[in-house]
């Protein structure tokens, strides 16, 4: 018996490019590390995670955001894709490096059609 040591319910595509976060009408910019059907996850500074400390709910919890990032295209133009995202982890890398899990809340149809589309794709190279 193989048992499986991945606890994800979707893999992740390794995917770089930037990522535009709304949050209180600033936007700040974060890296791309890798996308799945349900999130993905970042890499941002030190500003980002004191921003989002602000607007902590009573519990702890970090509030939900706009992001927008772009998804690589054969023919360069690049997709756009926003969403709304909430934080399901931040891990401190470095003194100004942060690792963000985001799951996405809300995708728009065509944000999930071109997503699941470019995951298919990969996945059959």
């Amino acid at each position: 018996m193989t048992v499986s040591l991945e606890r994800r319910n979707h893999p992740r595509i390794d995917l770089q490019g930037e990522a535009n976060i709304l949050l209180a009408g600033v936007v700040r910019n974060g890296t791309l590390m890798n996308l799945s059907p349900s999130g993905l996850q970042i890499e941002c500074r030190h500003q980002l995670i004191e921003q989002l400390n602000q607007f902590k709910s009573n519990a702890g919890l970090f509030p939900d955001f706009e992001l927008e990032f772009t998804l690589p295209s054969s023919d360069q133009s690049g997709k756009k894709i926003k969403s709304t995202c909430n934080v399901s982890y931040c891990r401190r890398q470095r003194q100004d490096s942060y690792h963000l899990g985001l799951n996405f809340v809300s995708l728009d149809e065509r944000g999930e059609i071109e997503v699941a589309e470019y995951l298919n794709k990969l996945n059959e190279a």
